[in-house]
């Protein structure tokens, strides 16, 4: 009996346990339907008066700026203040501004703290969408140390060249006439892409004209046989373009450019 006892005992300390909350600074929601939760959390006021709330992990990071501090409910998205954005494990930046949308809910901002629900819909313009729900922050404090908040999403190029991997270590994009020229370039090798700069978006040939798609190798320009560029983002207002792309070099070489994306700023 003593024995059966003692074991009731143990269970219903256990059941206690795992029933304690601890009052520990807390950031977490779902990303897409995966569980994250930041390993440190820190807030920042500015003089002028705007918030910075931010959750990071060893690998991401995930920051809220709002225009105020006050309790009550934030709106997310379009080019004012308030913005939220993920960075991920890649350094791929998915940002509210300008196209997102989402809100924020200050609900407590006692003791220099906050505490709060939030949630968004944030995009790498043209590629990728990040949608956050069940977000929570809790008694986040404030710190003095600053905390970078730039929104600003790094331009990409990738591709695959004979199926090895291309990622350029410069990529640029400019206007030249009524043409907007892309290229990604390493020590050895580059690919550039060019489409007009009123360009819809849409699925076009390449036709080695208005619309072109070429491969440089040490130096040499090679001959575009065939290939495609789909435009599935265009912001004539933001100077932003972003889709995919493929083709082929002809002979003697015939290298295969295939799973081809871009989003850059121009």
């Amino acid at each position: 009996m003593r024995t059966i006892m003692l074991f009731l005992l143990a269970a219903v300390a256990l059941i206690g346990c795992e029933d304690v909350q601890t009052n520990s600074p807390a950031l977490q929601a779902s990303l897409n339907d995966e569980f994250y939760k930041s390993t440190d959390v820190r807030a920042q006021l500015s003089p002028d008066g705007s918030l910075v709330i931010q959750g990071m992990t060893d690998l991401e990071k995930l920051t809220i700026t709002l225009s105020g501090s006050s309790e009550g409910v934030y709106t997310l998205g379009g080019n004012g203040t308030n913005r939220a954005v993920f960075e991920d494990f890649l350094g791929s930046i998915y940002t509210t501004r300008p196209f997102g949308n989402g809100e924020v809910v200050i609900e407590n901002s006692a003791d220099n703290t906050f505490s709060g629900t939030f949630k968004f819909n944030a995009y790498r313009f043209g590629l990728d969408t990040l949608n956050a729900q069940q977000g929570h922050f809790y008694k986040v404090p404030i710190l003095d140390a600053p905390i970078d908040d730039d929104d600003d999403q790094p331009m990409e190029l990738n591709a695959l060249v004979d199926d090895n991997n291309f990622n350029p270590s410069i990529i640029t994009a400019v206007t030249e006439g009524n043409t907007i020229v892309i290229r990604g370039a390493n020590q050895n090798d580059a690919i550039t892409l060019q489409v007009p700069s009123d360009i819809n978006t849409g699925n076009y040939p390449v036709d080695n004209e208005a619309i072109t798609a070429t491969y440089t190798l040490d130096g040499a320009q090679l001959a575009t046989e065939s290939g495609e560029i789909t435009i599935s983002a265009h912001d004539t207002e933001f100077n932003l373009i972003a889709g995919t792309f493929s083709f082929q070099t002809g002979d003697p070489e015939n290298i295969q450019i295939t799973e081809g994306t871009f989003s850059v700023n121009y």
